[in-house]
């Protein structure tokens, strides 16, 4: 039964209750509220005067601050420093002057006639500070292949030298920017994805007097996977008919004594199999061009010196050449292929390493 008694003396405290939540909670909420901004204007003094009394925090700050800039930038927005300059010069309005127009152009101009460049090149050249003039130097690279460079100045000048390598994408025509080249005398290198032409482009920044040496070299890529053998080896090759014709050789054929060690190319985990066409044969699963679980394939191996899902370090022992398989008929040899979404021609990564000629 409901007790009116109850509802009167609970009344009162209900409001009671409600009055000191409204008259003690809101105004502390105010006083957190009026806190918070003097609060963060004390913390940023704080930073303000860490900053200015620890050096080495503000380097820190400085450099991650220039990290940033230059991965959303280069990495994201896919500019060069070459981009930001022309950037530079169209704040100043310099842009669309012919001295502007003159620099940007000096790139398209110094394409017609790029410098070819072998195996093995090395030069040494000056931008002069009243000429305005780019400097192509340009190579044919497969698949696989390594290119090594070496970029010094010999001047004192704090000016700038842009500095790229470019790759000609066919299907759009123009040049693409792949990394940019440090003038620092540090020997760099890259292993190309895809076959197509290269280029090394320099350019100095407006009035800028350069001297620079720049030497470049190309090459295979992999550790050579027979002990003792070079690409004279091999006699068979990548795309070759086989079966009367039925299939194509998706490998090389690099022919040595039986018994002769195979290497690991790569560092990598291996699958062995003794079925097959390959007979004696084994996968080793690594990385090359840039991308992970590239597969190296050997096969009519005589025996394995590794077993199955082991790892293995670049340079060991996988096993040794030998003709089982459907190569029973056939001098001992190694068939050996890469394959990275499909099957690879191996002889570009293969060729000699490359060596920097000396200066």
């Amino acid at each position: 039964m409901h007790d009116p008694r109850k509802t009167a003396n609970n009344q009162p405290a209900a409001e009671s209750a409600t009055a000191r939540k409204s008259t003690g909670q809101l105004p502390q909420q105010r006083r957190k509220r009026a806190v918070w901004p003097w609060l963060f204007v004390v913390l940023l003094a704080l930073l303000v005067v860490l900053l200015a009394v620890r050096d080495d925090l503000r380097q820190s700050l400085t450099a991650k601050s220039e990290n940033a800039a230059h991965y959303l930038a280069f990495d994201l927005l896919g500019w060069s420093p070459r981009t930001v300059f022309v950037w530079r010069l169209r704040l100043a309005g310099l842009l669309d002057s012919p001295l502007g127009q003159q620099w940007v152009g000096a790139v398209e101009r110094a394409s017609e006639k790029p410098i070819a460049v072998a195996d093995q090149y090395r030069t040494s050249k000056t931008f002069a500070a009243d000429q305005i003039e780019a400097h192509i130097y340009q190579l044919a690279l497969q698949q696989g292949e390594k290119i090594l460079w070496q970029l010094s100045r010999s001047d004192a000048a704090d000016n700038r030298l842009y500095a790229s390598l470019q790759q000609y994408r066919s299907d759009s025509g123009e040049w693409s920017n792949i990394t940019q080249l440090d003038a620092d005398g540090t020997t760099q290198s890259r292993t190309v994805a895809e076959s197509a032409d290269y280029r090394i482009v320099l350019q100095p920044e407006l009035f800028a007097k350069v001297e620079y040496s720049l030497a470049l070299a190309s090459g295979g890529s992999l550790l050579f996977p027979v002990e003792n053998a070079s690409p004279r080896d091999i006699g068979g090759g990548f795309g070759a008919p086989r079966g009367g014709g039925a299939r194509a050789h998706h490998g090389v054929d690099i022919f040595a004594k039986r018994g002769t060690p195979v290497r690991a190319v790569v560092a990598g985990r291996v699958r062995t199999g003794t079925a097959g066409i390959g007979g004696k044969h084994l996968w080793l699963t690594g990385s090359t061009l840039g991308l992970g679980g590239t597969r190296y394939y050997y096969a009519h191996l005589d025996s394995f010196a590794v077993e199955s899902g082991d790892k293995v370090q670049q340079g060991e022992i996988l096993g040794y050449v030998g003709n089982t398989g459907n190569a029973k008929n056939t001098p001992p040899h190694l068939h050996f292929g890469i394959y990275a979404a499909g099957p690879v021609d191996p002889l570009p990564f293969l060729k000699p390493e490359p060596v920097l000629p000396e200066g």
